[in-house]
């Protein structure tokens, strides 16, 4: 994959296509803005998974517009690995839900595996996709995807369909499988 490219407002350039499900965790929002709000975005990662979140790449929305698709890069360590360990780069994809039927299908699917448990009707309010790429660069910490996308569950109410799975499921278990790795929310 070609690396990222950003203009003047720190938007992606270029084609933004969604992540195939294996890689990614899937997020759908019922918001369909594609706005990077960085201060409430660090403060949801603050309460809800203990960690600091920065925006790697500054967003600006000139004249109130914003972008149909988007890529944002999120930094993320755990509050206790602050001292330790450095901030872990995690790459996030949005776009119009309608843009990615495949992922639409694979979350009512994942919804129907579980008898849908309220998340078949997330599903059907879904009209924003954002996704969190599964992997990090080398020497990353392999948690901070799942901590990404507890942090975008948070903001947005959406359901998280995890990579290469056929569940879905919210913040409570995404902090849950976080505490089974050793972070402690």
């Amino acid at each position: 994959m070609a690396p990222d490219t950003f203009d003047e407002s720190g938007w992606a350039t270029g084609v933004v296509s969604a992540l195939p499900m294996a890689q990614s965790f899937a997020l759908l929002s019922p918001d369909p803005s594609s706005r990077v709000d960085p201060g409430r975005w660090a403060h949801q990662a603050r309460t809800a998974v203990r960690a600091v979140l920065d925006l790697a790449q500054p967003k600006r929305y000139p004249s109130a517009t914003l972008p149909l698709s988007d890529v944002a890069w999120l930094s993320i360590v755990a509050l206790d690995d602050i001292e330790e360990r450095p901030p872990t780069r995690v790459r996030v994809v949005t776009m119009p839900l309608d843009r990615a039927p495949d992922v639409r299908a694979g979350a009512a699917a994942a919804a129907e595996a579980i008898g849908g448990a309220g998340f078949d009707v997330l599903v059907t309010r879904g009209q924003r996709l954002w996704q969190v790429e599964s992997g990090v660069e080398a020497g990353g910490d392999e948690r901070a995807p799942l901590a990404v996308a507890a942090v975008l569950a948070a903001v947005f109410l959406a359901p998280i369909v995890p990579p290469g799975s056929g569940t879905i499921f919210g913040l409570k278990t995404a902090r849950l499988r976080l505490e089974a790795l050793g972070w402690r929310v």
